[in-house]
């Protein structure tokens, strides 16, 4: 499988948004999640100093603190903080929706790591991660990889989900208004309910 650069098959998307900011999210560092793939979460308050464009399929990466492991694919236009690098594919190199999970693995934020400049709030550029080195299989394969990664990634968000509903529902079931607004807890089995 030949190896190579990201630089070889994507690139720093730089856009300015040059009018008004109404209408489009704007996204920090601190809406990505870290080792979440996918963009949940965003601001609408347009009261920031931000002008960098991003569109919908770029991967928004943290270059700030790179260890925190913050990249996530963009399902929208909008605009984002200065401390995050814009990447975009190049369709006719690499399947679009594989370019997330090659920026959002362990090995290509050591990587980054190990670029960053600055002791007490280190960051990474371009010119550096573009020169991260991986294997990349043929585009029929991109393709297949792409789809997989993805059906997983559903998955897991699904189960999540499911989880997170399992727990307030039992949580509903041993928690009561007390009086004043306070509440009580109800333990059962010896293990407390919070």
């Amino acid at each position: 499988m030949p190896r190579v650069l990201l630089g070889d098959v994507a690139h720093e998307h730089k856009e300015t948004c040059k009018g008004g900011r109404e209408g489009y999210p704007i996204v920090g560092l601190e809406h990505l999640i870290s080792g979440e793939i996918t963009l949940t979460r965003w601001s609408e308050d347009t009261e920031n100093t931000f002008t960098k464009m991003f569109r919908k399929g770029n991967v928004l990466f943290g270059r700030r603190r790179a260890y925190l492991k913050k990249a996530a694919v963009a399902p929208f236009d909008g605009i984002c903080s200065g401390d995050i690098t814009v990447i975009e594919a190049d369709p006719d190199k690499i399947f679009p929706e594989l370019l997330p999970f090659i920026i959002q693995n362990d090995d290509l934020f050591d990587f980054a790591v190990g670029k960053s400049a600055g002791s007490l709030s280190p960051r990474v550029k371009w010119e550096h991660l573009k020169n991260y080195e991986f294997e990349l299989p043929d585009m029929d394969k991109q393709k297949e990889l792409a789809e997989l990664l993805w059906a997983i990634t559903e998955t897991k968000k699904a189960y999540r989900e499911l989880i997170e509903a399992t727990d307030e529902l039992v949580k509903s079931q041993f928690i009561e208004p007390a009086d004043h607004g306070r509440w009580t807890i109800h333990v059962t089995s010896g293990r407390r309910c919070a």
